[in-house]
C-alpha cells in the first residue's frame, strides 16, 4: 500500500501548523507560570549572608508570583554543587538557584565541575554584589595587613585563613596576594560564611578573609576589621582601607544574582526578574543587606549575562596562572 506524499506547500503548511501549534503551549505555559511552587536553590549553609538575603528576597517575591518560593540548602564546593544541580533540572521555571562568585569561576579550578556557566544556564537578574573583608580576632597580635604578610612569611605557609569555599572571590584573592607579596597561606575552606567566622572566633584559624556575614562580630568587637576587598571603602566601617590603598591593585570579583536551567522561556524569565527586582526595594531585604554587608546591584538578564562574562575574562587567566604557579 503506497502512502499518499505530501506536496511541497502542503509540507510546508503542516510544519508551520506544528510550529505555531508549539509556540501556542509555550505561550500559554508562560501566561500560566507560576502554577506550582518555585524551588531556589541556595549553594551556601543556612544562617548566611546568601542564604539569609535569599530568603528575604523569595518572601516577597513569592507575593509577587502568586506561589510559594522554598529556598532549598546545597552547599559544598563554593556553591558550585548547587549549580551543577540546577543545571540539569528542566527549564520550566520552577528550579532556580542563586549564583555567586565562586560557582562562576570554580569551572576554571575545579577539574570536577560538570557545568559551563555560559552555556548551561539562563542568567535572570543580579540582585547584589558581595563585599570582602580581611580580618582577625580582637586579641590578635596582627593589626595591619603588613602584619598578617609578616606572620606568614615567618609561618612559612603555616599562617591559616577561613572562606566560605574554594574558587570564592576571597580565595582568589588571598591566593592573588599571596603571589603579589611572595608568600604562602593555608587555606581552610568551609561551607558558609558563619561557618568560617566561626573557625577564626574559635581560634582554629588565624585570619578570615569572607564576604561580609562578619559584620556583627565587628560591631560587637569580637573580630577586627584590617582591609575591604572592594573598589571603594565599605560604608559604616570607613576606617578599614582598600587592599588598592594598601598598593596592591586587587578588588575581588563579585556576583550575586539568580539564575536557571539552559532554555528557560524568556517570558518566565521576565516574570521572576520583575518578582525579584520588585523584592530588592523592600526594607526586609535593605535590613538584611546591612545585617551582612551586601551592596545593591541590580541587573536584568542581559546585563547580568554581560556582567558574568567580563568576570570570567577577567579572573580566568588569574586562576590559571595560579594553578601554573
Amino acid at each position: 500500500m503506497k502512502t499518499a506524499k505530501l506536496s511541497p506547500v502542503r509540507a510546508v503548511l503542516s510544519c508551520l501548523a506544528a510550529l505555531g501549534a508549539c509556540l501556542a503551549a509555550v505561550n500559554a505555559q508562560a501566561a500560566d507560570y507560576p502554577s506550582q511552587p518555585i524551588q531556589l536553590v541556595v549553594g551556601y549553609g543556612a544562617g548566611g549572608g546568601t542564604d539569609m538575603c535569599f530568603r528575604a528576597l523569595a518572601l516577597t517575591a513569592s507575593k509577587q508570583l502568586g506561589q510559594s518560593i522554598v529556598v532549598e540548602n546545597k552547599p559544598g564546593a563554593g556553591s558550585s554543587l548547587s549549580i551543577g544541580y540546577i543545571a540539569r533540572q528542566k527549564p520550566d521555571g520552577y528550579n532556580i538557584a542563586a549564583l555567586s562568585t565562586g560557582a562562576v569561576l570554580n569551572a576554571y579550578l575545579v577539574p570536577t565541575i560538570d557545568y559551563d556557566v555560559m552555556k548551561d544556564l539562563t542568567p535572570i537578574a543580579m540582585v547584589a554584589q558581595y563585599q570582602v573583608g580581611l580580618l582577625v580576632r580582637q586579641d590578635s597580635p596582627m593589626k595591619s595587613l603588613d602584619d598578617v604578610i609578616k606572620a606568614a612569611r615567618e609561618g612559612s605557609g603555616k599562617l591559616a585563613f577561613s572562606t566560605a569555599g574554594v574558587g570564592t572571590p576571597q580565595h582568589l584573592t588571598m591566593e592573588k596576594l599571596g603571589e603579589t607579596v611572595g608568600v604562602k597561606w593555608t587555606h581552610v575552606p568551609y561551607k558558609s560564611g558563619v561557618e568560617a567566622s566561626m573557625a577564626l572566633l574559635r581560634g582554629d584559624v588565624d585570619v578570615m578573609a569572607q564576604t561580609a556575614e562578619w559584620v556583627p562580630y565587628v560591631r560587637d568587637g569580637r573580630l577586627r576589621l584590617l582591609n575591604v576587598f572592594t573598589e571603594k571603602r565599605m560604608e559604616g566601617f570607613e576606617s578599614a582601607p582598600t587592599l588598592v590603598e594598601a598598593g596592591y591593585d586587587l578588588v575581588a570579583p563579585s556576583i550575586l544574582g539568580l539564575v536557571g536551567p539552559k532554555g528557560m522561556d524568556p517570558a518566565v524569565v521576565k516574570k521572576i526578574d520583575d518578582a525579584f527586582k520588585a523584592a530588592i526595594d523592600t526594607p526586609e531585604f535593605r535590613q538584611c543587606t546591612d545585617q551582612f554587608g551586601l551592596k545593591t546591584d541590580y541587573k536584568n538578564a542581559g546585563e547580568f549575562t554581560r556582567y558574568i562574562q567580563d568576570t570570567i575574562d577577567t579572573w580566568a587567566p588569574v586562576i590559571k596562572n595560579l594553578k601554573a604557579s
